[in-house]
């Protein structure tokens, strides 16, 4: 059954900017200051920053195939049947569950200042993160993911911030919120050039692998590839897809102590046989076979996306143990609802709900989620790594 969601529906979910963002074709784009309370906003299919990036480029012609690629697609394939996790979540309850991203942009009423402290250490306990003792300019209002640190439950607690004028985006993990005493304290984080491909920071003289945001374990920044609700609803309402490769989680990735370049060598996987982090994949299909398979345009935008005539998407981070197919990384509520602006998450499954989509409540936490069921004719035989 297609779904199709009522024009008047379509005006309000995509009209909620806040960010004036001018897009562009084959270079950056041109930003204006920021007045205080903006989210970061960037309108429908605009990618404001790392225009040198991978998850910017298409699947090349002859799309190519990794020689190991049959072998992670039978490791996969024996775990569970592809899927794309129904990771969709509104936040109906405070947000100390949340797993989405929140990301912040800095704006005049960033008037705090606060010196970044790193307690984690890596690379043998020698290297600190790129961003100790740096200072930072926040807004007292930001939410980092799950509240921030130190809570009552385990969290990744992940917060990024990008600074225009700085010309950075600034990622963190395990990030204690509020600051305290003009510090904020950090796991570990990183900081990466919105000019360049979202891996490098000339400014940083030290490892490779340290040298970007480390927003993931595979370096790959917060904002870079993450599935925001508004270019989700735009691509499902003109039959196209989303601007950029996704960026994947999957249950429980490959070791690897080097991974493809321009990802930072390491990553977390610990799974003999599975595809590494820095991986990428796509479907051995095209637009018109996910056109004809009559599914909701939400999931057929998804599936688009990761088609040999799009882009694809990039794994950038391991699950906590072996499950059956992708996670999406997805833009946190958090972003906007921070400033008081409606969270875009909550007004889509909202629409999507009353327009026929399965949406269902997580027990216990708060959310609401939309089920992606995928169509049969897509399955593992379908996925390529690259």
């Amino acid at each position: 059954m297609r779904v199709r969601l009522g024009s008047g529906a379509w005006q309000r979910l995509l009209a909620c900017a806040t960010l004036t963002i001018v897009a562009f074709v084959a270079g950056p784009t041109a930003l204006r200051p920021q007045p205080s309370g903006a989210a970061y906003d960037p309108p429908a299919g605009v990618y404001p920053y790392f225009p040198s990036s991978p998850f910017l480029t298409r699947i090349p012609v002859p799309a190519p195939v990794n020689p190991n690629s049959a072998a992670w697609v039978a490791n996969a394939s024996a775990i569970g049947p592809f899927g794309i996790a129904g990771s969709l979540y509104a936040y109906d309850a405070p947000n100390w569950r949340e797993i989405a991203f929140p990301i912040y942009l800095a704006h005049a009423g960033s008037d705090t200042p606060v010196r970044i402290h790193c307690t984690k250490r890596y690379g043998g306990d020698r290297v600190p993160c790129n961003i100790e003792g740096m200072t930072v300019y926040v807004d007292a209002r930001e939410v980092p993911q799950n509240g921030g640190l130190p809570a009552d439950h385990p969290a990744d607690a992940h917060w990024a911030l990008i600074d225009e004028a700085a010309g950075y985006e600034y990622d963190a993990w395990n990030t204690q919120w509020p600051p305290k005493d003009g510090v904020l304290t950090v796991g570990w984080g990183g900081r990466c050039s919105l000019a360049g491909n979202g891996f490098t920071n000339a400014s940083y003289q030290g490892p490779h692998w340290n040298s970007g945001c480390v927003g993931t374990t595979s370096g790959t920044p917060q904002s870079l590839g993450i599935v925001r609700a508004k270019d989700l609803l735009a691509a499902a309402k003109n039959g196209g897809a989303l601007p950029a490769a996704l960026s994947l989680v999957y249950g429980c990735t490959g070791i690897s102590k080097k991974l493809a370049d321009p990802f930072l060598s390491g990553g977390d996987g610990h799974c003999a046989g599975a595809v590494p982090e820095g991986t990428r994949m796509y479907l051995a299909m095209h637009d018109g076979d996910i056109d004809a398979l009559g599914i909701a345009p939400i999931v057929a935008a998804l599936l688009r996306t990761l088609d040999e005539d799009h882009f694809g998407g990039f794994i950038v981070d391991s699950a906590d143990g072996p499950k059956p197919g992708f996670g999406l990384n997805v833009e946190s509520d958090s972003t906007y609802t921070a400033f008081g602006l409606p969270g875009p998450w909550k007004m889509f499954l909202d629409e999507a709900g009353r327009e026929g989509l399965q949406t269902f409540r997580v027990p216990f936490s708060g959310r609401t989620a939309i089920r992606l069921a995928m169509p049969d004719a897509v399955t593992w035989d379908k996925v390529r790594f690259w």
